[in-house]
């Protein structure tokens, strides 16, 4: 622990009190991997849009509404008398459209190359090859290093078929009935399996189930990770920050909706890529480069399916190791949620393990405590003129951020329980870390300070990823604080809601809504995601990064101000992030205690959910009527305890189970 080889020389270059040029520029491109080539511009690893089938329809039918119908997976298109259904293949890349009516008289294949040919072209892509016959039509878009793809639209006696195909690969076999009645039971068991939550909120309830719905989309075993925008992107541009795997809060928001719903398997593909040979290979060169060792692994910010960095190199790609101790946290919360030992064993010790020794060895030694000489709280940045003439930077960087120290502290908690539930001698540093590391760093007169972003460094404007207070969520570090630390997390709080909600963007509300109902706060929460959906849900219930309107929320006001065709950003955080809220302000685990509606305002007199899942295996329903906990229903999986308070009212108590046994809890 004593901050050696690149990070040293990364901490003199940030240190310089008066520097002449921006300290991002003049190091950190020579520390860690780029993943970009440049062909006459700048290109990076991307996500690429796929293009459209126009479907021309009889005069007279006109499209007037769409039907998902859950339970089966069919969307019904209703055209006046009319209806379409659009069933998607469970297994494959294959589109089934049932046209009974025969409203459809034409397909038009319109490729992507329409919109950003000329784009393409620059980095070494060429225009795509289509054909148009009686019984099918689309293109063939070839890539310059990888395998081109081919789309189709298939004229069939019930309507169409359309698939996609990846070179080598074999033509999908249209076989109508069969795909209809594997998604019928897939969708069937699939909604039949996830909580269900019943809120005096239309809108909070159609938006719960659908955001599961696209969770399984987006996530589907058998397919790829998932990204930001998931398996969707516009086909008339190209795809925003590469469509890449955002890891400073975004993939984390999306997965973390598999914990309460039950849907640990969607979980897999994400571990599949991160334990994949090129991404450990990139992490571990990560962390050989910026600290000399071989036995880390350096997660950066916003990376490819090999774990190479997308985005630009700087100290917030670079020094956020938050990015991979909050993707260690998920493969710890679903041992947690499983109790799958070999899991913890073959897969999450290690990964845990891992990202720990990043930490490890950024700290050092400081007046008889440990300390990180250098880090972040992600995306905060102090304005910072250099001494060029005309020339800014913003410095992200200082000594022990919080949010850091937070994280630090969960993953010595998380490997010294995992070396007692696998007997395994734990690291004396995961002890030295909980004795001498602090908690959090405070700033401000005494009696009247607060939780500090890093140190000397207050929260001076708005932090829209709430980063400084990680330890309420999702970090749950506040087993460990004392009354002294609870009031000046108390303070802290009252502080950033004085700092304002000006800068966020549509992750950021369901992630405050958490922290509100984590907090004990009852009636915020709901009134947060009210101010959500009118900001930040489109009409068609899709999450935008940019606000819909000005007035609440200035973040990046020139692209708001922007056409909506040309500025409209689909991501999937802040639609499994909204989805998370809502079971949060219904019932959470926080510092090992469950609570049940813990964030459900007064108004909201009469509210019920079934079958959430809870840490240790643990399956809970229960209901609320006129404004009181009624029922509480709970079944232990695999047997062992809760500790579990009931309403506000009421002290926690220590219930213990048999596996398999259910119990009816009295108020």
């Amino acid at each position: 622990m004593s901050c050696p080889g690149s990070l040293k020389e990364l901490i003199d270059v940030y240190n310089v009190p008066d520097p002449l040029e921006d300290p991002d520029e003049k190091f950190v491109h020579k520390v860690m991997p780029i993943s970009r080539a440049t062909l006459g511009m700048r290109w990076v690893p991307t996500r690429l849009p796929c293009g459209r089938f126009e479907l021309e329809l009889k005069d007279g039918f006109v499209l007037k509404k769409a039907v998902l119908e859950y339970h089966s997976g069919v969307l019904r298109i209703i055209a006046g008398d009319a209806e379409l259904k659009i069933i998607q293949s469970i297994d494959s890349l294959l589109l089934l459209i049932e046209d009974p009516a025969n409203i459809i008289v034409s397909v038009t294949p319109r490729p992507a190359w329409e919109w950003v040919g000329e784009k393409l072209e620059k980095v070494g892509f060429e225009s795509p090859e289509i054909f148009d016959d009686a019984d099918s039509s689309g293109w063939r878009q070839s890539c310059p290093e990888d395998p081109g793809i081919t789309a189709s639209c298939y004229r069939m006696d019930y309507g169409f078929a359309v698939s996609l195909t990846l070179d080598g690969e074999k033509e999908p076999a249209i076989k109508a009935d069969a795909e209809k009645d594997k998604a019928k039971t897939f969708w069937s068991e699939y909604f039949s399996a996830i909580p269900e939550v019943n809120l005096p909120d239309q809108f909070l309830n159609e938006f719960y189930k659908f955001a599961l719905y696209k969770f399984s989309c987006a996530t589907q075993p058998g397919g790829y990770a998932c990204a930001l925008q998931g398996p969707w992107h516009e086909e008339y541009q190209l795809a925003q920050w590469s469509g890449d795997y955002h890891f400073n809060v975004n993939i984390q928001e999306i997965y973390t909706l598999a914990f309460a719903s039950g849907c640990f398997e969607h979980l897999i593909l994400l571990f599949d890529m991160l334990e994949s040979e090129p991404f450990q290979q990139t992490m571990r060169n990560n962390a050989r480069n910026l600290l000399g060792i071989d036995d880390g692994l350096l997660l950066t910010h916003a990376v490819d399916d090999r774990g190479m960095q997308c985005g630009g190199i700087s100290s917030g790609s670079v020094l956020d190791f938050a990015c991979g101790g909050w993707t260690a946290q998920l493969y710890w919360l679903y041992y947690k949620y499983t109790l799958d030992k070999e899991f913890l064993r073959k897969r999450a010790y290690p990964f845990i393990y891992g990202i720990m020794r990043v930490f490890e060895e950024t700290l050092e030694e400081d007046e008889g405590r440990l300390s990180m000489p250098m880090s972040i709280s992600a995306e905060y940045g102090v304005p910072f003129k250099i001494k060029r003439p005309g020339r800014y930077w913003s410095k992200h960087t200082g000594r022990d951020p919080s949010y850091q120290l937070a994280c630090t502290h969960m993953l010595a908690d998380m490997l010294i329980e995992a070396s007692s539930e696998l007997d395994i001698e734990p690291r004396p540093v995961w002890f030295d870390i909980k004795k001498r590391l602090p908690k959090y760093t405070s700033v401000g007169d005494a009696g009247a300070d607060h939780v500090a972003i890093w140190d000397e460094q207050d929260l001076d404007i708005c932090h829209r990823h709430h980063s400084h207070l990680a330890c309420i969520y999702p970090f749950d570090t506040l087993k460990d604080f004392n009354e002294k630390d609870m009031k000046i997390l108390d303070d802290s709080i009252d502080h950033w809601i004085l700092k304002g909600m000006g800068q966020w963007s549509e992750w950021c509300y369901p992630w405050a809504a958490i922290i509100h109902a984590r907090y004990g706060f009852k009636e915020s929460p709901a009134i947060l995601l009210e101010i959500w959906k009118n900001l930040f849900v489109n009409e068609g219930w899709a999450t935008v990064y940019l606000p819909k309107f000005r007035g609440l929320s200035a973040h990046r006001k020139s692209d708001m101000l922007k056409p909506k065709e040309t500025s409209e950003i689909m991501q999937l955080d802040g639609t499994m992030g909204g989805a998370t809220a809502i079971l949060e302000m219904l019932v959470h685990q926080k510092a090992g205690t469950v609570y049940v509606f813990p964030g459900i305002p007064d108004k909201w007199q009469d509210v019920s959910f079934k079958n959430v899942r809870l840490p240790g295996a643990f399956l809970i329903s229960a209901e609320r009527r006129n404004g009181q906990t009624a029922n509480v229903i709970i079944k232990s999986l695999e047997g062992g305890s809760i500790k579990i308070k009931l309403s506000e009212s009421s002290q926690a108590q220590i219930i213990s189970f048999n596996a398999g046994e259910e119990r009816n809890i009295s108020i």
